[in-house]
């Protein structure tokens, strides 16, 4: 009999569940070449706002339209949380912070960084030096389990099609994908315009992915 392989790196009973962040860059590379299949900088918008959506379905901030109303500083898990609620604590008393300006203040590069980081120390993706070219090198970012991408995007697609429950979650991620227009790059087609038309309207309902749409247009305005 063959030794056992492995242990399933999602099996593991003392693993902290993916936070939304996590699933979104778990969701958006690709499995063989561990490149974006997105543009990045959406891509880098949605991980920020992914940060603050995470401490809305926690309980770490409260919001109410534009604004977060309230906030705990000790439920931070890792130094993009923290860093987020270590603004929001410096922020004068008397001035509520807007929501907009929270999604721009999460440092894009660094954020997706340590959350590669984090997917790599819990056993979610590898790291492999590689060369393009055979000259220009390069790190890809390959998930341990190829299909986990894709069968995110079949949870969330399922949810929002009423063919299975559909969390909190689930709705986080798709009113996200929506407001950063990562939704098109990921359900492309004639064949997704309904599943499309349903991204648009959960994220209607969704402050964070409402910010993040103002966000991104400005960005786009700007050339940014």
């Amino acid at each position: 009999m063959a030794p056992p392989g492995p242990p399933d790196p999602y099996a593991a009973s003392d693993r902290l569940p993916l936070t939304l962040a996590e699933e979104l860059v778990l969701l958006c590379t690709d499995p063989d070449s561990g490149f974006l299949r997105v543009p990045g900088n959406g891509f880098r918008r949605a991980v920020a706002a992914a940060v603050l959506a995470e401490l809305v379905l926690t309980g770490g901030i409260e919001v109410e339209d534009r604004w977060i109303t309230g906030f705990r500083p000790d439920v931070a898990r890792d130094e993009v949380t923290a860093g987020v609620l270590a603004r929001l604590e410096q922020a004068p008393e008397r001035r509520r912070p807007g929501l907009d300006a929270a999604v721009r203040r999460v440092p894009r590069g660094p954020a997706v960084r340590s959350i590669r980081e984090g997917l790599v120390a819990s056993g979610h993706l590898t790291p492999e030096r590689r060369r393009f070219l055979l000259l220009v090198p390069y790190r890809a970012w390959l998930p341990v389990r190829a299909a986990v991408g894709a069968e995110t995007a079949e949870r969330i697609a399922a949810a929002l099609r009423g063919t299975s429950p559909a969390t909190e979650r689930d709705l986080q991620l798709a009113g996200l994908l929506w407001a950063a227009q990562l939704d098109r790059r990921l359900f492309p087609g004639r064949v997704h315009s309904e599943l499309r038309k349903s991204f648009r309207a959960v994220a209607r309902e969704q402050p964070v992915a409402r910010a993040l749409r103002r966000v991104v247009g400005a960005d786009n305005a700007s050339g940014g």
